[in-house]
């Protein structure tokens, strides 16, 4: 094993509890970032499935000299002064739309760099998952079955029994189903 795989080893190769150090020391991190950052907004899946603000590569900086020829020539631009969601609506508010797309811009940076933890944090977490899941419900399926007999190991999965159950509950005999008009 190469030197520099001994000094950082992986997720999968940290001793447990020395990721469990690391996850909780990212927590506070994560949380003085959040509190480094406040009023930041939350979209509904709606919302964020039909905004415009999506912009492409280097659109940003595109936008700024658009932003250019509005401060040059700021008559030829009067008819948007009510689109602009500012405070004035008889003029476009050129600063305050600068302004708008500099904090973009600063923040899209940090997106990026969120992003590249974010996806393998998340296909980690898949991973891990698809390792760990098809091997425990076979087992459960195992113990569900053995449990008819054995009190002992009915009592140790009885909340899973009770979990996986309320997913797909069933209307007791005799119960009413529920009426549709």
């Amino acid at each position: 094993m190469p030197k520099s795989e001994a000094k950082n080893p992986s997720v999968f190769e940290l001793p447990l509890a020395e990721l469990e150090r690391r996850v909780e020391k990212v927590q506070a991190l994560l949380g003085e970032a959040q509190a480094l950052l406040p009023g930041l907004r939350t979209l509904t899946e709606e919302d964020r499935r039909h905004s415009n603000g999506r912009l492409r590569a280097g659109e940003g900086a595109i936008l700024e000299r658009v932003l250019d020829a509005v401060r040059a020539q700021p008559s030829y631009f009067v008819s948007l002064a009510d689109e602009d969601e500012g405070h004035d609506p008889t003029q476009l508010e050129v600063e305050l739309i600068a302004d708008r797309l500099a904090r973009r811009n600063l923040l899209a940076q940090l997106q990026g760099q969120f992003a590249a933890v974010e996806q393998p944090l998340s296909d980690t977490v898949l991973h891990l998952g698809e390792q760990t899941r098809t091997v425990l419900l076979a087992a459960y399926r195992i113990a569900r079955t053995l449990a008819r007999s054995d009190r002992k190991l009915r009592d140790l999965i009885a909340p899973v029994i009770d979990y996986y159950g309320s997913m797909v509950r069933r209307p007791k005999v005799g119960e009413d189903k529920p009426h549709t008009p």
